[in-house]
């Protein structure tokens, strides 16, 4: 669908929204009061037409408001153009998109909030119907739904889940229906029966809805949902992103040095893959966000750690480039020889010498096709659920989590519900470790329980 047309469709929308508590028709002329600029914008025929608006449309949502009302639709819908549109030196121009495109940006514009067809207070808010109700419109922890950073602030968010349904390059296996797939699957709800905690009791949890990126041209959104994620963080929220496949780890993980600083920030990757390739087709990819991540000085070699490394795709020049660079590499071989237990504790004991934030990246490939077959790029040999459960909790109970994101789910790739499930329990799992962390629990005191 072009651009300007979903602008239309979402103006058309936000026109209902508006109508529908209009007082009733009448005839005078609501455009009287406006500045001469912004009566020639609501009376323009293209403005109209691309609103899918009408005069007598127009009357019936303005009639019988106050001036300010009216002048504040009048900047709301200029606002909405103007963003929408092309910026030299903000937006990239070396993309070769059209950048005359009059919806360059609808994708991103934020809704303005006098659009909103009931005036509330800032903060989440439920979806539910019925005081006690076990199902309704999923959200993510079966938590309450927040869509601007006011709502975060007002409501004392500290973990938000946010979904950014992007197919990028090994994501074309259906990673962009895993937040849909994954808010309307068990496992995100209730106590954990090994932490001895309900991180729904513990924390105050929102869904934060989901990002949109350019389907037409994934990479431009990338800036966009870099932003978005510092905006979360920048309210002290953990964001908890849902991909996606692994390209999206790159901005997510720059959104965090926007907000902690170049430096603060270590990154714990639980991947098959290194996604440290060099020289690729593209500049960015699933394949290359480590790379990119320390061209860019965003990350320190000597405060990466990958786990769970296993497969055909990180051969001895590539481990041996990274190790150079200072990065950790703890393989699937490890976890098996050593144990989870010892694995972590060592990986814990290594962070500390490091930036105390800590981002953690899961990609489903890590998980053995057994616990998880719905991966963007699946490997057998990997880590269980067995293991990847507790050593993502202590993980997250025992060190400063800033960030997680779950990556490369691919629901269509799974007729069973076993990979949406695996997904959200190992949400949950670093759920369970940030409550216990707040709590002052360890697994260690839990288990003595």
């Amino acid at each position: 669908m072009a651009r300007s047309t979903l602008l239309a469709r979402c103006a058309a929308a936000c026109l209902t929204l508006v109508t529908l508590s209009a007082p009733a028709f009448a005839q005078s002329d609501p455009l009287a009061s406006l500045s001469p600029e912004k009566k020639a914008f609501l009376s323009d025929p293209a403005t109209l037409e691309r609103f899918g608006l009408t005069p007598e449309k127009l009357q019936i949502a303005l009639a019988g408001r106050p001036a300010a009302d009216v002048d504040a639709y009048a900047t709301a819908l200029m606002a909405v153009v103007e963003d929408s549109k092309y910026k030299a030196g903000r937006d990239p121009a070396e993309i070769a998109l059209n950048p005359q495109a009059r919806g360059w940006n609808a994708s991103t514009t934020v809704r303005p909030k006098m659009f909103d067809k009931l005036a509330r207070d800032d903060g989440p808010f439920s979806l539910k119907r019925y005081m006690f109700q076990k199902g309704g419109i999923p959200t993510f922890a079966d938590a309450p739904v927040a869509i601007r950073k006011e709502d975060l602030v007002a409501g004392k968010v500290e973990v938000a889940f946010v979904g950014v349904p992007l197919d990028f390059s090994s994501g074309w296996r259906d990673a962009k229906h895993a937040p849909m797939a994954l808010r309307g699957m068990d496992g995100l709800v209730g106590a954990d029966a090994d932490g001895g905690v309900d991180p729904g009791l513990v924390l105050s949890i929102a869904d934060y809805g989901d990002l949109t990126p350019d389907y037409m041209a994934p990479d431009r959104g990338l800036d966009h949902i870099r932003a978005m994620i510092a905006e979360m963080a920048s309210v002290g929220v953990v964001p908890f992103i849902v991909g996606g496949d692994h390209t999206i780890m790159f901005p997510d993980v720059a959104a965090m040095v926007d907000i902690y600083g170049a430096g603060k920030v270590a990154l714990v990757q639980f991947n098959a893959h290194a996604d440290a390739e060099l020289n690729g087709d593209h500049l960015i990819s699933d394949n290359q966000t480590l790379t990119r991540l320390l061209e860019q000085n965003l990350l320190r070699g000597s405060d990466v750690t990958l786990v769970g490394l296993h497969g055909r795709d990180a051969g001895p020049a590539t481990q041996k480039r990274l190790i150079d660079a200072g990065a950790k590499i703890v393989p699937t071989t490890a976890i098996q020889e050593k144990g989870w237990q010892a694995v972590t504790t060592d990986l814990i004991a290594g962070l500390k010498a490091g930036p105390e934030n800590i981002f953690v990246s899961f990609d489903m490939s890590v998980l053995d096709p057994g616990d998880a077959p719905a991966s963007g790029r699946p490997v057998p040999g990997g880590i269980t659920m067995r293991e990847a459960i507790p050593m993502i909790r202590q993980l997250c109970a025992q060190t400063k989590v800033v960030g997680f994101d779950l990556l490369d789910a691919a629901p269509i790739l799974d007729p069973t519900y076993v990979s949406r499930m695996s997904a959200n329990y190992i949400l949950h799992a670093c759920l369970s470790g940030i409550a216990m962390r707040k709590t002052g629990a360890t697994p260690v005191q839990t288990a003595k329980r």
